[in-house]
């Protein structure tokens, strides 16, 4: 009888598809994988090889117009408690499914609460995925980036809910417990050790295996121009993506540019909107990322950690306009490693403009991205995960 591993999850396609690619190789070396997600990830999951084991959630869909961010003094504690309410709701849906078919081993997303309350339960052999920066001992997005205003309303009201939540399970945390990794918990990042805030000093418990690309979409129906200009991609990802203008503002920066500029503009935006748009930009509600990046010259993007490494996947220099605390993270890494630029705050179209054109020539900038080209390389990716899970389950 072969094993049985249990992703748990939350819907966002920037923490779901990370992972694809490693049930992919635990199904192809005999390992029978459930998914704990949505029914609107039911087709990535089972073309990975995974049963989905499905859950309602209260987050909201990637066309929802009232999605917003939150202010950024109290964003991190919102996300906290907006996922704590999750765990509430989601939790007694999969302890129900899985009743009675209790996995070996489970791999939770660390915004996945309900996986890891279910694995400390059951005395389960745990990996936790890490689909942004690793927050441990040695940096944390908590403690040494955006730390909590413990006094706000917002975290009162998330750490008396997780309080409550651990009790009503029997485990007893304090909330700073909580939000690091669990102490025998094995961990696996989606980007190189290089990537990571003081990387060097993470111990064997924690493997930066890289990107694990899912396989190439065949006939996406997008093509590189024609003529041979240089491609530029801008998204704000799939999630913060309505900023106002901003569409508005690429238009004007590139219009009568050299460049081919590729507009993902999201599920909450009509391309119709934007009105009739110059003959060297095309404006898309998705595109298939992976393959644009392949042509292209730069992306400008919200800097969500899978976006960066798929571009530095390609070598494709970046500029980085954060929506969030975390995506800021990101792009100052970008800028401490010399891989990209931070667009400033109240910029004008010039200025993008000239931020863009300067780093897509910067030749430091280009020898810094193939060094990281190297360290993906050598990371491992999906195979290094999946030996991760692996010697969990021959303990």
């Amino acid at each position: 009888m072969s094993d049985h591993v249990a992703f748990f999850n939350i819907p966002a396609v920037g923490h779901v598809y990370p992972t694809l690619a490693i049930v992919s190789e635990l199904v192809r070396r005999g390992h029978r994988v459930s998914y704990g997600s949505v029914e609107a990830r039911r087709s990535v999951i089972e073309s990975a090889g995974a049963g989905l084991v499905g859950y309602e959630t209260t987050r909201p869909k990637e066309s929802d117009p009232a999605m917003v961010a939150p202010e950024r003094s109290v964003y991190l504690a919102q996300v906290m408690l907006d996922f704590i309410e999750e765990t509430e709701h989601t939790l007694p849906q999969l302890e129900a499914a899985f009743a009675g078919d209790i996995p070996d081993v489970v791999v939770f997303d660390r915004m996945s609460f309900a996986g890891r309350i279910f694995a400390m339960e059951h005395k389960l052999p745990t990996v936790q995925s890490w689909p942004m920066l690793v927050s441990a001992e040695h940096w944390s997005l908590f403690r040494d980036y955006a730390p909590f205003d413990e006094g706000h309303p917002t975290f009162r009201a998330y750490a008396g809910k997780l309080d409550r939540l651990l009790r009503r399970h029997g485990l007893e945390m304090t909330t700073d417990e909580f939000l690091t990794s669990p102490p025998d918990a094995r961990n696996i990042s989606f980007y190189p050790r290089s990537f990571q805030f003081h990387g060097e000093l993470h111990d064997e418990k924690y493997a930066f295996v890289g990107p694990c690309p899912r396989p190439r979409e065949l006939a996406s129906g997008w093509s590189p121009p024609a003529d041979g200009r240089p491609v530029l991609l801008i998204s704000l990802g799939s999630i913060y993506n309505t900023l106002p203008g901003f569409f508005a503002s690429c238009i004007a920066a590139f219009a009568d540019s050299p460049w081919h500029v590729v507009l993902a503009v999201g599920e909450r935006t009509d391309p119709a909107s934007l009105g009739e748009l110059p003959a060297n930009i095309e404006a898309h509600q998705v595109v298939p990322q992976v393959e644009v990046l392949a042509h292209a010259r730069a992306f400008l993007s919200q800097g969500g950690l899978g976006g960066i490494m798929e571009a530095l996947s390609e070598r494709v220099p970046l500029v980085a306009l954060p929506q969030t605390v975390e995506q800021e993270s990101n792009a100052l890494r970008l800028q401490q490693l010399g891989l990209g630029r931070w667009l400033p705050a109240g910029f004008t179209p010039a200025v993008l403009r000239a931020t863009v054109d300067e780093v897509a020539a910067d030749g430091q900038v280009s020898e810094a991205l193939v060094a990281m080209r190297r360290d993906i390389e050598g990371a491992g990716g999906a195979p290094a995960a999946a030996d991760v899970v692996e010697r969990l389950l021959e303990r």
